[in-house]
């Protein structure tokens, strides 16, 4: 299979440069700290999440306005699991991988009204590359519905055209 970057990729980054993806950098570190320190064997839940990003305004601020509040969730969920992979190999268990990921699917995120492409058909659904394809699907279809909207505002709509042809 080949590697190489996909040419949609390349022009996403070229065009917003400032869109950052997430990474362990300074505005992440007070998220991994929350949920290194919570005491649970469960994936956080999403009313757990927006409970704590509520009181630490600053933190949610700075992850809102980089982020979707669906890529918020499904990126902490995510990471707490992996968070809680990694407990349960210190503890010598063994983790269990499907049901932790079931957990970050049925506690969180809406349904997404994309259709899945056909080069998507091959995937498993619980695929990490499924995932993020779907999840990055969804994001250039949320931007080209904002592109839209603010292009209406500029162009008038095709039964307009023809009223200014005819006077």
């Amino acid at each position: 299979m080949d590697n190489s970057p996909l040419p949609e990729d390349k022009d996403a980054t070229l065009v917003d440069p400032h869109h950052a993806r997430f990474q362990r950098t300074d505005q992440w570190m007070p998220v991994y700290s929350w949920l290194e320190s919570l005491d649970t064997d469960e994936v956080v839940k999403s009313k757990d999440i927006l409970d704590w990003l509520s009181e630490n305004p600053e933190i949610k601020e700075q992850l809102y306005s980089r982020h979707s509040r669906y890529h918020l969730m499904h990126y902490i969920k995510k990471c707490h699991v992996k968070i809680l992979k990694r407990k349960e190999k210190k503890k010598g268990l063994q983790p269990s991988n499907k049901a932790n990921y079931a957990q970050v699917h049925k506690t969180g995120a809406t349904k997404l009204p994309v259709p899945v492409p056909c080069t998507m058909n091959n995937l498993p659904i619980d695929s990490d590359i499924y995932v993020a394809k779907r999840s990055e699907a969804f994001r250039k279809y949320e931007i080209l519905i904002e592109l839209e909207k603010q292009l209406s505002t500029v162009f008038p709509k095709p039964e307009n055209v023809n009223n200014l042809k005819e006077s």
